[in-house]
Formats: structure tokens, C-alpha cells, sequence
């Protein structure tokens, strides 16, 4: 009989080697041999050898030659050039997150969309408090987040069609869109304000407002957002706070990415 939590629990432990031994491989500096890599990760070589093959055939790692030591590979080199990216975004975008969360005094964020989901990659509070506090690398549903929906609303349509044939519509809160062909319309009304919402969608007690950094072809590279607990909705709080969000998103997407105004 299969036993799912054998399974999982084997297949926890061989991305636990797999990351060992990439982690091993990029503190020595330069190729280690098999029998060496063995020794310091106290496996046996055998079991050693069939990891690193699997590695090597998904690129993460290469060996010198056949018999030879190994290194890390060259997909390693292209994760890392994505995180580069990324930091290089979240450090460009800061100073205008500053100016957001000084003119909202509310939490504001900065995410990348990551497949289905959206990943943080900043997060600011006001007088440094911890409410509503997102911290970077988390990942949560594009679907119910105006973050998600800020940036999904400027896919090429080629590229948003894949994403909505895949993308399933899971219930947090009774404010979550559940339909299809409502979420379709929420993403055509980002693009016609130019701004995404989250009305509770997420967590029942939270609100948010998000817009896109538009870059020079109109794609979406990033979103902002300002986050706020639904106690503390200031009266016309979408009225006031989403022009304020929009006018930072395109005046960074201006001097950033060559952006312009729709």
C-alpha cells in the first residue's frame, strides 16, 4: 500500500542532500571531487553519485570531466542573476516606497508576480510598526490580492490566457472572487482606473490598493500596494489613497523604466 506520508517525508529528505550538497559545493570555491563531497555530506558515495547525476542533468551542478570533480552549474548562475534582479528592483524602488508610506502613513509593499502568486520583495510600515508586516520572499495568491491582480491585469494577453487556465479561484474570506468571468472584469477594471483592490478578499479584517510600475512596452515589471486594517478605513479611503499610489507608481516607472502615463 502507498504510503503518502513516506513519500513525503522521502522526498523531503532528498531536496534536504540536494541543497546540502549545492550548499557544500559553493562555500569550497572549486570542484570537489565525489569522494571528497561524500566524506563532508557523510553519505555514502554511491548514494552521493546518483544525486549529483540528477543534479547535473537539471544543470544545477557540472563535472569537470567524466571521473573528474564537480562544481555548481550554470543554472545556479541564472538563479542567481534572477535574485541580482530582484534586489536590484527592490533597491531602485525603495526611495519611492518611502514617499508612498510617508503620504499614506498606512503599510505599503512591493511585489513581483511569480507564476500564480506574487512575491514580496519590500515591505515598509509607518514608525517602523509590525502591523500588516509582509516579509520579503513571501509568496501569496494573485488571485485574491490587489498586488496579484495589479499585475496580471498587464500581461500580454497570450500570457494572461495561460495564467487564468490554470489558476484556481480558492475562497478565503466570503469577499473572494470565485467566478471566472468576475475576475476577468476585476482585471478589466484595473486597466481602466489604473489602480487593483482588495476588498477583503484576502483576510477579512484587511484592505489594500495596489498599482503597477508600467514600463516602457506596458508591461507591468512590479506592483506597489498600501495596506490598511479595515478598523482603521479612513472615510472615501479608495477615493483619496489610489490617485496617491498611481501618481508614485508612474512617476517611478517613468524615471526607472521609461514609462509614460496611459
Amino acid at each position: 500500500m502507498w504510503n503518502s506520508r513516506r513519500s513525503v517525508s522521502d522526498t523531503n529528505g532528498s531536496v534536504t542532500k540536494a541543497l546540502d550538497a549545492l550548499d557544500l559545493l559553493g562555500r569550497a570555491g572549486q570542484a570537489v571531487r565525489l569522494k571528497d563531497l561524500a566524506l563532508q555530506l557523510d553519505w555514502p558515495e554511491s548514494t552521493t553519485h546518483r544525486l549529483l547525476a540528477s543534479l547535473a542533468s537539471r544543470g544545477y551542478v557540472q563535472q569537470q570531466e567524466p571521473g573528474g570533480a564537480y562544481q555548481l552549474g550554470w543554472k545556479v548562475v541564472i538563479l542567481a542573476r534572477s535574485l541580482s534582479a530582484e534586489a536590484h528592483l527592490a533597491r531602485g524602488m525603495r526611495p519611492y516606497l518611502q514617499k508612498l508610506v510617508r503620504q499614506v502613513d498606512r503599510t505599503v509593499n512591493l511585489a513581483v508576480l511569480n507564476d500564480l502568486q506574487v512575491m514580496y520583495l519590500d515591505c515598509l510600515t509607518p514608525n517602523q510598526r509590525l502591523t500588516l508586516y509582509v516579509a520579503p520572499g513571501a509568496n501569496l495568491p494573485a488571485s485574491c490580492t490587489a498586488l496579484g491582480k495589479a499585475l496580471l491585469a498587464y500581461l500580454p494577453q497570450s500570457q494572461l490566457e495561460h495564467v487564468l487556465s490554470r489558476l484556481h479561484l480558492e475562497i478565503f474570506t466570503p469577499q473572494t472572487i470565485t467566478s471566472l468571468a468576475e475576475f476577468r472584469r476585476a482585471l478589466r477594471y484595473v486597466r481602466q482606473r489604473g489602480y487593483a483592490v482588495d476588498r477583503r478578499e484576502f483576510k477579512p479584517d484587511v484592505a489594500c490598493i495596489a498599482a503597477p510600475i508600467i514600463d516602457a512596452s506596458g508591461h507591468a515589471v512590479a506592483a506597489i500596494s498600501v495596506t490598511t486594517p479595515v478598523t482603521e478605513l479612513p472615510a472615501r479611503w479608495e477615493e483619496r489613497t489610489a490617485p496617491v499610489i498611481v501618481s508614485v507608481a508612474q512617476e517611478a516607472a517613468r524615471d526607472l523604466y521609461g514609462g509614460h502615463d496611459e
